[in-house]
């Protein structure tokens, strides 16, 4: 019977998913080794750096979070987007494929072109518009080639607590929790439909689409459900009982940057039973994070309140 990998190693564990994978193996009693790894530790566009931790760490499994993420950014600096989302891809997958670990390689719903008239399962065509989806289906693509059993998961609008070692590092909904909380409402998209998706459920997840030695896939692993990034902000701050609700809306003719896909909401035929079952409505995921997390976000606002709110995107 297949059994969770052991040692496992993350690759950006600095980041919002890349904490929230740690955290959970960690805390999983099963697994008997994390180590995290964030830029500092593994920079994944340097081959000889990334092999030398690999065979350092020799783990069962390495996780590769590390992205160069967000549309403008991407667009603005396509060779760093392809040095980190497409070859640091390649180079993790042979070090772990010359290491006989298992890679995991997060991916992004912007792999699609948002225009299908349903949510996206595995068996779509990707047809990425942007340079983020396209380095990220590239980056696909290089670890599967790599062999050795490696894994993709594709994944969409994140949320979660941020990452203990820096806080700063608030994802979205935490923006959007601290503008209300000191009465800023703020103006959010509602014309971008997705699949929100809470990290601590994510990570779970994956922790058990290794545990059932799930072949390459790919995989989109979610929550249940979609909305618009209204609809996520707006449940966000109406959860809390806070007053400054967001207001609802739409890129102008004028609006400067690329055009994101409309819709890539996300959904799965390739899960295994298990990994379904622990899956759920992604409302019930946002007030979970909202119990636990909301208080910390909204004592944040005090400190720290971003004055404006770039264009959300996808992992």
């Amino acid at each position: 019977m297949p059994t969770v990998p052991r040692r496992w190693l993350i690759l950006g564990a600095e980041g919002l998913l890349g904490s929230a994978v740690a955290d959970a193996a960690a805390a999983d009693p099963r697994i008997h080794a994390v180590h995290r790894a964030g830029r500092a530790q593994a920079d994944v566009t340097r081959s000889v750096e990334i092999e030398r931790l690999v065979h350092a760490v020799q783990p069962d499994v390495v996780v590769n979070a590390a992205v160069f993420t967000g549309v403008d950014p991407c667009e603005a600096d396509p060779a760093r987007a392809y040095a980190v989302n497409t070859l640091g891809a390649r180079w993790v997958a042979r070090a772990c494929a010359t290491a006989n670990a298992r890679c995991v390689y997060i991916s992004t719903d912007y792999v699609f072109d948002g225009t299908g008239p349903d949510a996206y399962d595995e068996t779509a065509s990707p047809r990425p518009l942007l340079t983020y989806g396209m380095s990220k289906l590239a980056g696909e693509g290089e670890t599967l080639n790599a062999g050795a059993g490696h894994l993709v998961v594709r994944t969409a609008a994140l949320f979660g607590p941020p990452p203990p070692s820096d806080r700063r590092r608030a994802g979205f909904v935490e923006q959007i929790l601290r503008r209300a909380a000191v009465g800023q409402p703020a103006d959010v998209v509602d014309t971008l439909v997705m699949s929100p998706t809470y990290t601590v459920d994510l990570a779970r997840m994956l922790i058990e689409l290794l545990a059932a030695d799930a072949d390459g896939g790919p995989y989109h692993v979610t929550n249940e459900g979609s909305t618009t990034w209204y609809g996520l902000a707006h449940a966000a701050v109406s959860g809390l009982g806070l007053g400054a609700l967001p207001r609802p809306s739409a890129p102008g003719a004028d609006t400067v940057g690329p055009v994101r896909p409309a819709a890539t909401p996300l959904t799965s035929v390739r899960l295994p039973p298990r990994v379904r079952q622990l899956n759920r409505p992604w409302r019930g995921a946002l007030a979970e994070f909202l119990r636990e997390h909301g208080p910390d976000a909204v004592a944040a606002a005090r400190r720290t309140v971003r004055p404006a709110l770039p264009l959300p995107d996808a992992q």
